[in-house]
């Protein structure tokens, strides 16, 4: 049975979101603890600023208060608080669920490329401590590869479609232009440098990149010109920038009141854009009199100008939907591998005694000429079951023509294929 079991942007609130991120570091006991859940063969686990969702392969339908329960003591949350939001999705729609996550159709900004890098650091945790077995490897190596396909054939892949550019069409909204406007950037990962990029682009100067690690700062600074600074620096420059943009990845907030204090007496108030889940700016620094504060729910707004055509979202989901085909028929060949292999081992079954049978008409040939014969026997019966194993593995989410296929072939008597 696969399942998908999760909250995202269309089900849940960020505050609610925020309480349910996991960070990469906390992915593999998460896994493991999942995988040793009753009946739980198989996991992954897909924690994103717009989703935290559980795909498993498991016995029977997982209980969701189980899962909810598990996801609570990792992230030190009451289930109730998030429960509520949960959503499950089970077999072919769990199936299309992450093949539409990792093409964009389903992120807060339709076609944003960054989820299919998401999804590909899920995949790779899980695969490291070897908790996707054949079922999510199969459907994870589709998602991967649709994600690509969308953003290669469709619409959707010549768009600059992100966070960032919505931050970036926020601030033109409220100026009216960004050029000369100065731009500090707190964070140096993916999503830092792709707000760098698109404020760089739209014409704005990128003044300052602050950073736990300054040497990851400079790293990404010198791209721009812009200086390098350490976190406990900001408070310092803040009162020189236009806007700052937040994406750090932290539990909790890193900057609080304290730090846009120097903005207080502004004449026009600083534009903070905190794009990160959890988010890094507390809260309560929106009522500040210097400081306009908008999280990643709050750009919403301004996604308009980002949404594709329904031309483009109709060609990706025709994609996706070839690959849920692909998927679905793989699947269904599954269920036709266990009376293949009694198949196969019926055969040599008969292969042995049919030999034996003949053990004295063939004592004057040696060991070669034995392989010989052996081989020819082999030979015949391959070709005669080639063709019922290929209908076999086309019908086998059948499970009359399985059924018959044991019948036909006696492979029941010793209770082998079930």
């Amino acid at each position: 049975m696969l399942s998908s079991i999760g909250l995202s942007h269309k089900s849940a609130p960020l505050v609610v979101r925020e309480q349910l991120a996991f960070g990469e570091s906390e992915l593999p006991r998460a896994l493991r603890l999942l995988c040793n859940l009753p009946g739980v063969s198989e996991a992954l686990l897909l924690s994103t600023c717009n989703r935290s969702e559980v795909y498993l392969v498991s016995a029977e339908t997982p209980s969701v208060p189980a899962i909810a329960e598990l996801l609570s003591t990792l992230r030190d949350v009451r289930p109730g608080v998030f429960e509520p939001f949960l959503r499950q999705r089970l077999g072919e729609d769990a199936a299309r669920h992450i093949l539409r996550v990792a093409s964009g159709l389903e992120s807060m900004i339709v076609g944003e490329s960054q989820i299919l890098g998401q999804v590909r650091r899920a995949f790779a945790a899980a695969g490291e401590i070897e908790v996707a077995g054949p079922v999510l490897h199969r459907l994870l190596q589709l998602a991967i590869a649709t994600g690509r396909r969308v953003r290669a054939s469709t619409g959707l892949g010549h768009r600059s479609a992100s966070v960032p550019h919505a931050a970036v069409a926020l601030c033109r909204s409220t100026w009216g232009a960004l050029e000369g406007r100065a731009i500090g950037i707190i964070g140096a990962g993916d999503m830092a440098a792709l707000a760098a990029k698109a404020f760089h682009e739209g014409g704005a100067v990128v003044k300052l990149i602050a950073n736990r690690t300054l040497e990851t700062a400079a790293v990404l600074a010198a791209r721009y010109r812009a200086e390098a600074l350490g976190l406990d620096e900001i408070p310092s420059r803040v009162e020189a920038l236009d806007a700052l943009v937040v994406s750090v990845g932290a539990d909790h907030p890193i900057l609080d009141r304290s730090v846009f204090e120097p903005t207080l007496s502004r004449s026009s108030p600083l534009l903070v854009v905190d794009i990160g889940v959890p988010r890094g700016v507390d809260p309560t620094v929106g009522r500040l009199p210097g400081v306009t504060l908008y999280d990643v729910d709050a750009l919403a707004p301004d996604h308009a100008q980002y949404e594709p055509s329904a031309e483009n979202v109709g060609a990706a989901e025709a994609v996706v939907e070839e690959s849920l085909e692909v998927f679905v028929r793989w699947l269904a060949s599954r269920a036709a591998v266990p009376v293949i292999a009694a198949l196969h081992r019926r055969a040599e079954e008969i292969i042995d005694e049919e030999l034996l049978r003949a053990s004295g008409r063939l004592r004057g040939l040696d060991e070669r000429q034995r392989r010989a014969v052996r081989g020819v026997v082999e030979g015949a019966l391959r070709k005669l079951l080639h063709t019922p194993f290929v209908r076999l593995r086309a019908k086998g989410d059948d499970a009359g023509v399985l059924a018959l296929a044991r019948e036909l072939f006696d492979l029941d008597r010793d209770g082998e294929a079930r």
